[in-house]
């Protein structure tokens, strides 16, 4: 009797630990709070799918927060929840808010960009210091910094400066 409650607790236990385990692992990278940075009024549409075709649920304004996981970005779309249920909203329009200096840390010149993985805007060399004034996401999913000048940087190429 006493081996069988044993053996019975010893297979609780472990059944207990899996389910922990697969918990953890399916809850992946963490979910950030992004702002919504639009201009002159506009409005961003919050829709039922990673399409801008999508049927809209409803807007969203500069200043706007959502929570959103940047490793389920779908077709340049963030997946968010939105009145309690799973939305989408265009990466293009959120940032997160940094106002810390980095310095460029690669092996060769970093080119600037104009927008999160778009036209050449310059260079930069290794060593440089530059003031992050936001985090952006490309439609690939891929961070980017925007600098002070308004010009974007990729995150890969930026280590905290002391």
């Amino acid at each position: 009797m006493k081996h069988n409650r044993k053996m019975l607790l010893n297979m609780m236990s472990l059944l207990l630990l899996a389910a922990l385990c697969l918990s953890v692992s399916q809850k992946g990278a963490a979910a950030e709070t992004l702002t919504c940075v639009v201009k002159n009024g506009q409005y961003v549409n919050v829709r039922n799918q990673a399409s801008q075709t999508a049927a809209t649920w409803g807007i969203l304004h500069t200043g706007d927060t959502i929570d959103a996981n940047p490793s389920e970005i779908v077709n340049g779309y963030f997946k968010t929840t939105y009145k309690d249920r799973v939305a989408y909203v265009s990466v293009k329009y959120f940032e997160i808010a940094v106002g810390e200096s980095y310095y460029v840390d690669a092996n060769g010149r970093v080119r600037l960009r104009k927008s999160p993985g778009g036209s050449a805007a310059g260079f930069i060399q290794p060593g440089e210091r530059v003031h992050v004034m936001a985090w952006r996401y490309a439609n690939d999913g891929s961070k980017w910094a925007k600098c002070a000048g308004g010009q974007y940087i990729a995150a890969e190429y930026l280590s905290l400066a002391d």
